[in-house]
């Protein structure tokens, strides 16, 4: 049986596309990845193999409860069967439940953001995922750059 057929809903149907296509673009909402990923940003996630995945990858997945949710991998638990993987925001402290490699189903591969294109594979995404892996505070530092640039547009 293939990954997709044991998902439900939309995750399914987006699972299949990038089976089908290769990949997907969606469109973010929420500030859970900022600075990396802004509100109305449009990210191309493509097909991954589960030996491509590693912590600092930020994927597309159906969450435990079924919710389709962009965030970055932050620890790789690997048992005799399976490989569990566990997920947080830029933005969060906490992690989310883990997952197997079946829930997951794209890697970023680029963000569209004010005309042009920005690949995940630059030194500036890669800064960005060494802080968000190595710095205790980085989720605070990261929450209250998105709510000050939030608040900051309301104003005007």
């Amino acid at each position: 049986m293939k990954a997709v057929e044991k998902r439900m809903g939309l995750p399914a149907i987006i699972a299949a596309i990038v089976e089908r296509q290769g990949e997907i673009d969606v469109t973010c909402y929420g500030d859970a990845m900022f600075p990396l990923m802004r509100e109305g940003n449009i990210s191309t996630f493509s097909r991954v193999n589960e030996k491509e995945l590693r912590p600092g990858d930020v994927c597309l997945y159906a969450s435990v409860d079924g919710e389709l949710l962009i965030e970055r991998i932050v620890y790789v638990e690997k048992a005799m069967n399976a490989t569990q993987y566990t997920f947080r925001g830029d933005t969060s402290r906490l992690r989310r439940a883990p997952v197997d490699f079946t829930s997951i189903i794209g890697r970023l591969k680029a963000i569209h953001r004010d005309g042009r294109i920005v690949y995940v594979y630059g030194w500036q995404a890669r800064l960005l995922e060494a802080a968000a892996l190595q710095l205790p505070l980085w989720p605070n530092l990261a929450r209250f750059a998105a709510k000050r640039r939030y608040r900051r547009r309301e104003v005007i």
